[in-house]
C-alpha cells in the first residue's frame, strides 16, 4: 500500500508540476508578442536564483541563519507585525473607491448593517457568496460606521493573520527557517498588497482556507500518534465541518477541499493506510465533519432565501456555460449575462430556475465543436498566467505609469515564486514530507482544474498564492518533517 500511495502522490505532484511548467511555457510564448511578460519572467528568474544561491552559499559556509536565536512564536509574531505594517501603509496611502463587483459587496454590507432593503436581490440569489462576505463586513460597519478604509484595514489584518498561519503550516511540515521565508515572502507579495485596497472576499476566504489546512495538518499529527480520545476527534471533526461551511459561504469552493481530503484519506496516507485503528479514528472525525458541513449549509441556504425572498441558485450552470464560451475564452461574457437576464425577466422565474433553463444551451455549446486545447490553454493563462491584477485595478484612478509599474512588479515577484515553487514541488516529489501536507498541492490542482470547467478570471487564483509561496520556500532547505 505504501508503494502504491507513493506512486499516486508522484502522479498528483507530477500533474501539478506539468500545469505550472505549461503555464510558464505559455507565458514565454505570450512574451514573444508582449515583451513585458518575457522581461518579467527573466527578472523573476534572476531574483529567485540570486536568493537561492545566496542562502545556499551561507548554508555551506556554516553561517547562522537570522532565525537561529529567536523562538518560533516570537519570530512568527514579528513577521506578522511586519506584514501588517507594510500593508497598512499601502492602504492608508493608496485608496480606491469600490467599483463593479467590489461595490456590490460594499452596498450589501451597508444594507445589512443599516437594515435597509437589499437592492438587486435576484443577483444575491444568483451569487449567494456575496451575502456571505457582506454579512461578515456588516459586523464591522455596525461598529465603525460606513468607512471603506475600515474594510481595507480589515483586509490587512486578515492578510497578517494569513501570514501567521502560513508560518505555522511550514513549521508543521518543515522547519523554522522555511516558515520564516514563506511568511516573509507572503508579507511582501506586491499584488496582494495592492489588492488590499479593495472591498472583496479573497483575504477572508483565503485566511479561512489556510486555517482549515493548518487545523487538519495538526489533527493528522494527533490521529497518527493516537493522542486523543474518540469524542475529541468528533468535536474536532465538527469544528472542521463548520469551518468548511464558513469557507463555502464566502466562496463556494469548500467542495474542492473536501474532495482533496477524501483523496488523501483513501490514496495518499502511505503506510497509515494499513492501520485499521487509524481508519476508525478518521471515521470519528469525518462523520461529524460531513454532518455539520451539510447541516450548516442547509441553515445558510434557508437564511439566504428568507433574506432575499427567493430560492438561491444551487448548481452554477451559468458559470459553466460561460466557462465554455470560446469567444471570451471562458471569461465573463456580456452576451451570456444578457441571456441570463432574459430568462430572469420572465414572470415567476427564480435565479435557480433561470440557471436550469441554460442547461440545454450548455449541452449545445459543449457539442458545438469547441477547440478544447485552445480553450483550456487560454483559460490557464487567464487563471495562472500572471499576477498583474493588483496594478491593473488602479487603471481608473491612477496614472498609466503607476498602473504599468504595479503590473510589472506583481509579475516579476509572481514568476519568481512560480519557478521556486517548481523546485519546491520537486522536493516534495522526492522527499518524505508529512502526508497531510499533500492537501496543499491537492487544493491548488483542484482549484485549477475546476476553473477549466467554470468561468475563469485572474482574481480567482488569489487563494493559491500562499500555497505557491509555501512550495517556493521549500526550495530553500533540504530538511523536512515526516
Amino acid at each position: 500500500m505504501e508503494k502504491v500511495s507513493d506512486i499516486l502522490k508522484k502522479i498528483m505532484l507530477g500533474i501539478l508540476l506539468g500545469i505550472i511548467l505549461l503555464t510558464l511555457a505559455l507565458m514565454v510564448r505570450e512574451g514573444l508578442t508582449s515583451k513585458s511578460y518575457l522581461a518579467a519572467l527573466v527578472v523573476g528568474a534572476a531574483w529567485a536564483a540570486a536568493l537561492l544561491y545566496y542562502l545556499r552559499r551561507r548554508e555551506k559556509q556554516g553561517k547562522a541563519c537570522f532565525t537561529q536565536n529567536i523562538s518560533a512564536n516570537k519570530l512568527a509574531l514579528g513577521i506578522a507585525i511586519f506584514c501588517f505594517v507594510i500593508n497598512l501603509i499601502w492602504v492608508i496611502a493608496i485608496r480606491i473607491e469600490p467599483f463593479s463587483d467590489y461595490d456590490k459587496y460594499w452596498q450589501v454590507a451597508i444594507s445589512l448593517a443599516t437594515g435597509r432593503e437589499i437592492e438587486d436581490a435576484w443577483y444575491i440569489a444568483m451569487y449567494p457568496h456575496i451575502l456571505g462576505t457582506a454579512s461578515f463586513l456588516s459586523i464591522f460597519v455596525r461598529i465603525f460606521g460606513q468607512s471603506v478604509l475600515m474594510v481595507t484595514v480589515l483586509n490587512v489584518l486578515l492578510t497578517a493573520l494569513s501570514g501567521l498561519i502560513v508560518f505555522y503550516i511550514c513549521l508543521e511540515i518543515a522547519d523554522k527557517e522555511i516558515a520564516a521565508m514563506a511568511s516573509l515572502l507572503w508579507a511582501i507579495c506586491p499584488c496582494k498588497l495592492m489588492l488590499n485596497s479593495l472591498v472583496f472576499s479573497e483575504p477572508l476566504y483565503t485566511c479561512l482556507i489556510l486555517l482549515f489546512l493548518l487545523a487538519f495538518i495538526k489533527l493528522h499529527g494527533n490521529v497518527s500518534e493516537d493522542r486523543s480520545q474518540w469524542w475529541v476527534y468528533m468535536v474536532e471533526g465538527a469544528l472542521l465541518g463548520f469551518l468548511l461551511q464558513c469557507i463555502n459561504i464566502v466562496r463556494p469552493i469548500a467542495g474542492i477541499l473536501i474532495i482533496a481530503l477524501f483523496i488523501w484519506l483513501i490514496m495518499l496516507r502511505g503506510e497509515e493506510l494499513k492501520k485499521l485503528k487509524l481508519w476508525r479514528s478518521w471515521a470519528f472525525v469525518l462523520l461529524p465533519l460531513v454532518f455539520f458541513y451539510s447541516g450548516t449549509g442547509n441553515i445558510w441556504t434557508s437564511h439566504v432565501a428568507e433574506l432575499v425572498g427567493m430560492e438561491p441558485a444551487a448548481v452554477p450552470i451559468y458559470n459553466i456555460y460561460v466557462g465554455f464560451n470560446e469567444t471570451t475564452q471562458g471569461q465573463w461574457s456580456a452576451d451570456d449575462m444578457d441571456l441570463l437576464f432574459e430568462y430572469l425577466s420572465q414572470p415567476g422565474v427564480s435565479p435557480s430556475q433561470a440557471q436550469e433553463s441554460l442547461l440545454p444551451l450548455l449541452k449545445e455549446r459543449l457539442t458545438s465543436g469547441i477547440d478544447y486545447a485552445k480553450l483550456f490553454s487560454s483559460k490557464l493563462i487567464a487563471f495562472m498566467g500572471n499576477d498583474e491584477l493588483g496594478g491593473y485595478t488602479y487603471r481608473f484612478t491612477r496614472p498609466v505609469i503607476f498602473v504599468k509599474l504595479g503590473m510589472v512588479v506583481g509579475n516579476v515577484f509572481y514568476y519568481g515564486i512560480l519557478l521556486l515553487a517548481v523546485y519546491g514541488l520537486c522536493r516534495m516529489f522526492r522527499g518524505k514530507f508529512r502526508s497531510s501536507a499533500l492537501l496543499l498541492p491537492l487544493y491548488v490542482l483542484g482549484l485549477t482544474l475546476a476553473h477549466m470547467l467554470v468561468e475563469v478570471a485572474n482574481r480567482y487564483h488569489y487563494s493559491i498564492i500562499p500555497m505557491l509561496i509555501i512550495f517556493a520556500a521549500l526550495a530553500f532547505s533540504r530538511r523536512e518533517k515526516t
